[in-house]
């Protein structure tokens, strides 16, 4: 049976669910954060001058506005970021430390899931995966 899209999107759905669901619990179990607070530090952590809009924030989290703002409340309380006047969050060094160190786990779980996987595959799915975060058929409207 020949593959469809739907098919192929559904397994990418699955992937990232499976990946979701580990992560979190591992970065929950050593490190006391989810796996959204992990992503949300790593993006401040990339960012230039570790700074970025809230509306910057929205579509690589993949929640709206408001899921946002509630994630950002724990976070900015247990110091590891703050919010700036013109909707901005900025990294403070208690979140840098708390990124990188969990960085090491996530990175672990990751060539795990990797293992086996050579890479040629890898590059392909760099690729794939790539092109789908920047899919204009997925922006919302």
């Amino acid at each position: 049976m020949k593959s469809s899209a739907l098919d192929d999107c559904l397994r990418v759905s699955l992937a990232h669910a499976s990946l979701t669901l580990k992560l979190d619990d591992i970065l929950g179990t050593f490190h006391g954060m989810s796996l959204g607070d992990f992503i949300l530090l790593r993006l401040l952590s990339e960012a230039e001058g570790g700074r970025l809009s809230l509306a910057g924030l929205v579509r690589p989290l993949g929640v709206r506005m408001s899921a946002v703002l509630r994630q950002l409340a724990p976070l900015e309380k247990t110091g590891y970021l703050q919010r700036e006047p013109g909707r901005m969050v900025v990294l403070r060094p208690a979140g840098r430390a708390q990124v990188t160190e969990a960085a090491v786990t996530a990175e672990d779980i990751c060539l795990g899931a990797l293992a086996g996987v050579d890479a040629a595959a890898r590059e392909s799915l760099k690729t794939v995966l790539s092109h789908l975060c920047r899919s204009s058929a997925l922006e919302l409207t």
